[in-house]
């Protein structure tokens, strides 16, 4: 069954219990009500009856036309006397009188049953004084109150089919207005699935002001992402293969040089052997880089720790030091600064990003260390080459280089920024890059402090 199906069948089966809930109120209070009111008339009727005198004196019980003055049709008037014996009785309907004679001795109203017709009978005591000498009983044929009841029944079935049908036809016509987005959704889902190509719903269902008007948006969001997820991986390999291509190509000429001519000169065996080595060396570079962005994206924090950063930067910064001879230095306002994270994917955050400041820059390096609206603030700023604004956006791209030339002589690939930029992300912080050709680089990284993780 399918969910359009399953939703007209809910919709119906609750419509039924709704109805079925209020008609049996509906008739039953309507049945209360109308059996309450004929009781009241009968007891009313018998307290007037008994206001004549002479049904109060027991020797007169016996005279004609004692009670024909209060009889009406549909009805019985009959004197029961002590003995438990009828001592009159007039009925203008026989079937009345099939009801066994009881004894009172309080007032007494009740509906009897017979042969599928309902008679309402009241006893009420006769007194003279403070004996009772006998039990005035009246009864009624209340044919009028079930066809009254009959057609309210009636009524009720009939407007309750109606109901039930008109809402199947309007659950019918309002299942198609919500499932047709649904239903076109699915389709644009199997276009996408059969063609391989991207394609985002009309604006005419992400404008509706409703939940299917949010997930009309939230699909085209998740498309456009899953689009430029997968342009940036077509990217991505097209560079991989380039650059993997690069040194292959290097290696295999010197190989075949080493193949032809190598063994007779000594000189060019040197460089040749030189040149695949370098180029290795850069390969098993450019390999373990790959593993490492992929394992970056690949693993979560699950074992967080906590880290003093300001400890940590000095002791990268005292390393890149001693590497490369050159000037860095650390900055801060005093304080201590906590936060929570993985040392190791911290500590090879702020390699790659002074790493970089160092090969562009010929100039001291300076880290500062700060805070800035509650988070940790840490610039590493050096005063090289700088980058062009309409580079800006694409530093962190894979493989991206603003110089290949000058990159390749430094060592570069274009994956260390992508990577910093993961860990960045992977312990809730923002990496930004501020540059000026000419004038120098600056990075700021914001992490949270650890009360606030």
């Amino acid at each position: 069954m399918s969910l359009k199906q399953r939703l007209m069948v809910l919709s119906s089966i609750w419509l039924v219990f709704i109805l079925v809930l209020v008609n049996g109120f509906t008739y039953f209070f309507v049945v209360n009500i109308t059996t309450k009111s004929e009781k009241e008339l009968m007891l009313n009727k018998a307290r007037t009856i008994l206001e004549k005198k002479d049904l109060l004196d027991p020797t007169l019980w016996s005279e004609p036309g004692l009670l024909e003055e209060f009889l009406v049709t549909n009805e019985m008037i009959r004197i029961i006397g002590r003995t438990g014996l009828i001592q009159q009785q007039v009925f203008t309907d026989p079937k009345l009188t099939a009801k066994q004679v009881v004894w009172q001795t309080s007032y007494n109203v009740e509906i009897v049953r017979i042969n599928k017709e309902r008679y309402l009978y009241v006893q009420v005591p006769i007194l003279a004084g403070n004996d009772q000498v006998g039990v005035l009983e009246l009864g009624r044929t209340m044919r009028l109150w079930n066809e009254y009841l009959d057609v309210l029944l009636t009524a009720l079935t009939i407007t309750s089919f109606g109901a039930l049908v008109l809402s199947f036809i309007g659950a019918l016509f309002y299942s198609r207005f919500i499932f047709k987005p649904i239903r076109h959704l699915l389709t644009t889902m199997q276009i996408i699935q059969n063609s391989g190509t991207f394609r985002k719903l009309d604006i005419d269902y992400t404008s509706r002001q409703d939940e299917l008007g949010e997930l009309s948006i939230t699909f085209n969001d998740m498309i456009g992402k899953l689009e430029e997820h997968f342009l940036k991986q077509q990217q991505f390999l097209a560079d991989a293969s380039h650059e993997l291509r690069t040194p292959l190509t290097i290696i295999e000429s010197y190989a075949n040089m080493l193949n032809r001519w190598a063994s007779k000169d000594a000189e060019l065996r040197t460089e040749a052997i030189e040149a695949i080595s370098s180029e290795t060396k850069r390969l098993k570079g450019m390999v373990t880089s790959l593993l490492q962005l992929v394992d970056s994206e690949a693993q979560a924090l699950v074992e967080l720790q906590t880290v003093e950063l300001t400890g940590l930067i000095e002791s990268v910064a005292s390393s890149m030091e001693l590497s490369f001879e050159r000037e860095v230095s650390v900055v801060t306002d005093g304080r201590t600064y906590t936060i929570l994270g993985v040392p190791e994917k911290l500590r090879q955050l702020f390699l790659i990003l002074l790493d970089n400041a160092i090969k562009y820059s010929s100039k001291p390096i300076t880290v500062y260390m700060g805070q800035e609206e509650g988070g940790v603030i840490v610039k590493i700023a050096d005063h090289g080459i700088g980058v062009a604004a309409s580079e800006l956006p694409h530093l962190f791209d894979r493989f991206y280089r603003v110089d290949r030339a000058r990159t390749r002589q430094t060592g570069g690939l274009g994956l260390g920024l992508a990577i910093a930029k993961q860990i960045v992300q992977q312990h809730k912080g923002k990496i930004e890059i501020d540059s000026e050709p000419g004038v120098g680089t600056t990075v700021k990284v914001k992490f949270m402090r650890m009360e606030e993780q």
